[in-house]
């Protein structure tokens, strides 16, 4: 088991989406990359966070977690296939039973088979050539600027992976290998151990599972992979945030054996604006005013998603008053955040007597002390 998302976001297994949707909505304040510059730890922190409520809160990503954990999040996984395995290993398990005959024996590519539905990574039972086994995925990480990630944006990225080796054509083996029995497994591709009442089988690490003695391919010394470099051309949808993660089928490392290529993982990692922030799908705006505009109230046009929109700011306004503008904020598919801006009335810089004595005239006018009630 991994990372267990119900401890990143300090919820019950139980928990409500009303309950997660709060407990993300205060961390992820608390943890924001743009309200911890310079704190790799906060931002690591709110990775594990938005990764986390990106499972929970869609009820088919949360109860697949629920079942099989985060295995369940990987790619090539299967539920059909892992609940017909976890069905098989409750009837043919009996470790400690006294009534067994010997080890139990579990062979570990037939398990890795019946979880992940490929072909056994040691070849077919009993022995045989290796079969063929998925690449690993790669993890690419992107930066992008707030408006780019609003409104979602087109990226090629250069990402360092593996390719089948050409001389070899994958397999990792000298073409002048001569055929003979590996002397590791006998030439049955699969070696065992034997811990307690279990008997562990699995491929033979020194022929692969191919049973064969071998020379390892000069050109890539056995591995069957060469290191390169590809281009992949990605669309980011709108919405991505700090910790967001695009999926990008068949562009990962080569799977060996004629197995497929993994695929490649971006993470969004979004810079911090000079005046706005995010919560979530939600902006906020400190937005400067001036004194004529606080007390007379006036119409102003603000930048927001999809195009300026003007604000209506009620008269004797005062400074951090928080205005809201409902479907204003970031859209993220059917969802559509808030914009809210908090006023700054800004005095004038320029020192005006008249200014000063309307300032003294209007002292009358406060029904109560500015101050009062402040102590510590």
């Amino acid at each position: 088991m991994g990372e267990d998302f119900y401890a990143a976001l300090g919820v019950a297994r139980s928990a409500s989406p009303l309950e997660i949707k709060r407990a993300y909505r205060k961390l992820a304040r608390k943890c924001h990359p743009d309200l911890n510059p310079g704190k790799p730890e906060a931002e690591s922190r709110f990775k594990k966070i938005a990764a986390a409520y990106e499972v929970l809160s869609d009820p088919d990503k949360r109860k697949l977690y629920d079942e099989f954990g985060d295995a369940a999040l990987h790619g090539g996984f299967d539920a059909n296939k892992a609940r017909a395995y976890d069905k098989w290993a409750s009837q043919r398990q009996h470790v400690g039973n006294p009534a067994s005959d010997g080890p139990n024996e579990f062979d570990l590519d037939e398990i890795f088979a019946q979880v992940f539905g490929q072909q056994a990574r040691g070849g077919v039972k009993g022995g045989g050539r290796q079969g063929p086994m998925r690449g690993a995925d790669l993890l690419a990480s992107v930066d992008m600027d707030l408006a780019q990630a609003i409104s979602g944006a087109e990226m090629t990225l250069r990402i360092p992976t593996e390719r089948a080796c050409v001389a070899c054509g994958g397999s990792g083996h000298s073409a002048t290998t001569t055929p003979a029995p590996c002397s590791e497994c006998g030439g049955t591709g699969k070696n065992q151990r034997v811990k307690g009442p279990m008997r562990i089988m699995g491929a033979c690490r020194r022929c692969g599972g191919s049973g064969q003695a071998t020379t390892p391919c000069p050109s890539c010394g056995g591995r069957g992979r060469t290191a390169t470099e590809q281009e992949v051309t990605v669309r980011i949808p709108r919405g991505a945030d700090t910790g967001s993660r695009l999926r990008v089928a068949g562009c990962g490392s080569a799977g060996s054996g004629g197995g497929p290529p993994g695929d490649v993982v971006i993470e969004t990692h979004i810079r911090p604006h000079a005046h706005f922030r995010r919560e979530g799908l939600d902006l906020y705006l400190g937005l400067p005013v001036t004194l004529d505009e606080a007390y007379n109230g006036a119409s102003v046009e603000i930048p927001a998603p999809g195009g300026a929109v003007t604000l209506r700011i009620p008269p004797r306004s005062q400074s951090r008053t928080r205005l809201r503008l409902h479907g204003k904020g970031i859209g993220r598919g059917s969802k559509q955040g808030d914009l809210f801006i908090d006023l700054e009335i800004r005095l004038p810089e320029r020192e005006d007597q008249k200014l000063a004595e309307a300032a003294k005239s209007a002292q009358p006018l406060y029904d109560r002390p500015v101050r009062e009630g402040i102590r510590l």
